[in-house]
This record gives structure tokens, C-alpha cells and sequence, in this order.
């Protein structure tokens, strides 16, 4: 699905690559590092440093200040943006070594603190999953409440930009 489609229904199924790249990242901690294929590593790093900045734009730039912009009748909105966006940044955080490690495992070579991996990949993925939740069962929905075909083509028109596709229809 293309971000012009329908600019939230595409944040959805990025949300659903994220819970994929976690199952992956966990499989690794499962995995003994003489079993590791350096093709493994590939997929996540593309996505841990490519797609997932990309997503997290797309929140942050877009998707939330139009919401904060809406008057929605909750107070809270304006809380639950701002922690998480405070996520985004731990996330971010966390990304960092993650994917040193992942260079590690695709050049061939295992991680220099396995400990630290499997710590980093543990907060980075239980993280996740809380915060995709948060999103998916209050923001994501909030949005399809308040946002109209106007909001919703103007997200459409700016995640399609950052990713570089051309518009092919409304949103």
C-alpha cells in the first residue's frame, strides 16, 4: 500500500512491519551466535535504520501536530503525543547499538556484548510493542475520527514525499 491510499491504513501496516521486525530480532536472541547468518541481519538493518526514522517522521512531523491541531474534547492528547514522542526517542536510543550489533552479525562477525544485544533488544522490542499499542488503540483511531479528506491528503502528500513516490490518487 502506497501512503496516498489511505495515510493512516498505511501507518497501520507499518505498525505491523514493526511488530515483524520485532519477531525477528527475538528470533536472533534465540539463535547461537555460530548459527547466525549474516543475511539475517540485512532486513532488520534496512528497516531499523531506513524505514523506521521514516515512520517515526512521519508521526512526529505530520500525523501528530494534525491532531493536535483538531480540537478532539480530550485533554489528554496533548500528553499522550508528547510521551509518545518521548518513546520515539528512547527507540531511537536504543536503535544505536542494535544496529552496530547487526553490522557485527552481517559482516560476519558476533556481537561484541552479546549481553548488551539481548538487553537492548529486549527493552527495544517490549517498548515497542506498549507504544504500537498505545497508537493503535487511541491515536490511530482518533485520527480516522477527526481527520477529513483534506487532513488526511495532506498526510498522504508528505509521507509519499518523504519516501519519494509519486501521488497516485486521494487519501
Amino acid at each position: 500500500m502506497e501512503p496516498s491510499q489511505d495515510p493512516i491504513e498505511f501507518i497501520l501496516e507499518e505498525h505491523d512491519r514493526q511488530l515483524e521486525v520485532c519477531a525477528l530480532l527475538e528470533d536472533l536472541l534465540a539463535t547461537p551466535d555460530s548459527q547466525l547468518q549474516p543475511q539475517s541481519a540485512l532486513p532488520l538493518l534496512e528497516y531499523l535504520t531506513k524505514d523506521l526514522p521514516t515512520h517515526i517522521e512521519d508521526e512526529e512531523q505530520d500525523l501528530f501536530p494534525l491532531l493536535a491541531s483538531r480540537q478532539v474534547g480530550d485533554p489528554n492528547l496533548p500528553v499522550i503525543l508528547d510521551q509518545l514522542v518521548s518513546e520515539h526517542e528512547l527507540d531511537l536510543g536504543l536503535v544505536e547499538p542494535i544496529v552496530d550489533d547487526l553490522r557485527n552479525i552481517a559482516e560476519g562477525r558476533t556481537s561484541a556484548d552479546a549481553r548488551r544485544f539481548y538487553a537492548n533488544v529486549r527493552t527495544f522490542t517490549q517498548a515497542t510493542r506498549r507504544h504500537l499499542n498505545w497508537e493503535n488503540r487511541v491515536v490511530l483511531p482518533l485520527a480516522q475520527r477527526v481527520l477529513g479528506e483534506e487532513d488526511r491528503s495532506h498526510l498522504a502528500s508528505r509521507m509519499a514525499a518523504r519516501r519519494q513516490h509519486p501521488l497516485t490518487g486521494g487519501g
